[in-house]
């Protein structure tokens, strides 16, 4: 059975949702900090990363603040249509 290319905006969320993790690790921050820092429920927090299409813009930009994320893995993960 042929392989299916993942579709532009999978791509994207598999980058953001990799960097989240990535940038979470390296700072040492938990999924608890981060849903506090958002005003959300880890578990709600969980869910938003495992599909980050869910994340809203102004939550976005905490992440991004939050995590200290690079301005060129900003612009990967925000660039419409992959």
């Amino acid at each position: 059975m042929p392989k299916v290319a993942k579709s532009p905006s999978e791509v994207q969320n598999a980058l953001l949702r990799g960097n989240i993790k990535k940038y979470m690790d390296a700072y040492q921050v938990t999924d608890k900090q981060m849903a506090a820092a958002l005003g959300i429920h880890p578990g709600t927090f969980n869910q938003k990363t495992n599909d980050p299409e869910r994340f809203t813009f102004k939550e976005l930009l905490i992440v991004f603040r939050r995590l200290h994320f690079p301005d060129n893995e900003i612009l990967e993960v925000m660039r419409m249509g992959g």
